[in-house]
């Protein structure tokens, strides 16, 4: 793996410019999905399932790598794969990781003290599971962040904290009214804004992203004001029925600061052995939808 000597922001816009594209393909493994993957394919042999996800997704990021800005493997769907689960998740990230392309573990993690540095190392350091950004959930305190913090700015990193989320539950808790009027997730993203306006890289980035939904296109312009130093990573595209002007909002005055995340809607597009290519014309798609919107908003 490379030795990183610059921030996480500063290489993704590097990604972007390269590829011309805001995308972050989502890996989420779905075996039964698939014919290729399929669990009775390989008589529900959990080794031979696993294998068989790798290598359909390592044609997926050999056919769209040169389109997407980045990747994010969500932990989930490779941990209820069992123990061939997680050496497949290692392997694609040190697939990636050859390929000197960003990747992002979405495992949204969080817990105190000893546990949550425990945490911090393994997915944000140098092991295995570790990536370059990871996601994070801020609903046990500040505290509970901090060894995630820490570990980003040290290594050079990113985690993306759980703001406003693209599912329609996030209002039960999220849109709660405090005493002072502002809503939960606002208290949230000021804290988040404070937490790292001090110590920003060279675009002006913090190592503490957020991630916001783009099914919240109204929130999403309030708290792109709000966190102007964070990067965004935005689902709810395609699969969950966002669209490319709502994701606009996410975007900074330059066209940059936020990535726009899509899984099954690239990943799943085809039950046949042309799987790649249909991903590949998805993401094109994707990316060209998002660069007009960018774009006719710029010029």
């Amino acid at each position: 793996m490379p030795t990183l000597t610059s921030s996480f922001s500063e290489r993704l816009f590097d990604r972007i410019v390269d590829t011309d594209s805001r995308i972050c393909l989502g890996i989420d493994p779905r075996p039964s999905a698939h014919p290729l993957t399929h669990p009775d394919r390989f008589g529900h042999d959990p080794a031979q399932v696993a294998k068989a996800v790798v290598y359909y997704f390592q044609a997926i990021i050999e056919s769209t790598q040169d389109i997407v800005a980045c990747y994010k493997l969500q932990s989930a769907f490779f941990e209820v794969l069992g123990v061939p689960g997680l050496i497949a998740l290692a392997q694609l990230l040190a697939d990636l990781k050859a390929k000197d392309i960003p990747v992002i573990l979405d495992a949204k993690r969080s817990d105190i003290s000893s546990t949550a540095e425990a945490y911090a190392k393994a997915y944000l350091d140098k092991g295995v599971f570790s990536a370059d950004a990871l996601t994070v959930n801020p609903y046990l305190g500040m505290d509970s962040l901090a060894p995630f913090v820490s570990e980003a700015q040290k290594q050079q990193k990113q985690i993306f904290v759980l703001v406003k989320t693209s599912n329609p539950g996030s209002q039960d808790f999220q849109d709660l009214k405090l005493a002072d009027g502002s809503l939960l997730y606002e208290k949230v993203a000021d804290r988040l804004h404070d937490l790292g306006k001090d110590k920003l890289d060279s675009l002006g980035y913090a190592a503490i992203g957020a991630v916001v939904g783009a099914t919240h296109p109204e929130e999403l312009a309030k708290l792109r004001q709000r966190l102007p130093h964070s990067l965004f990573l935005v689902p709810g595209y395609g699969a969950q029925g966002a669209g490319s002007k709502d994701i606009l909002p996410a975007f900074d005055e330059e066209g940059f600061g936020a990535l726009i995340s899509a899984s099954r809607s690239l990943t799943y597009v085809s039950r046949e052995d042309d799987f790649a290519d249909r991903a590949r014309e998805a993401a094109e798609q994707m990316r060209d939808e998002i660069n007009e919107v960018v774009e006719e908003a710029l010029f």
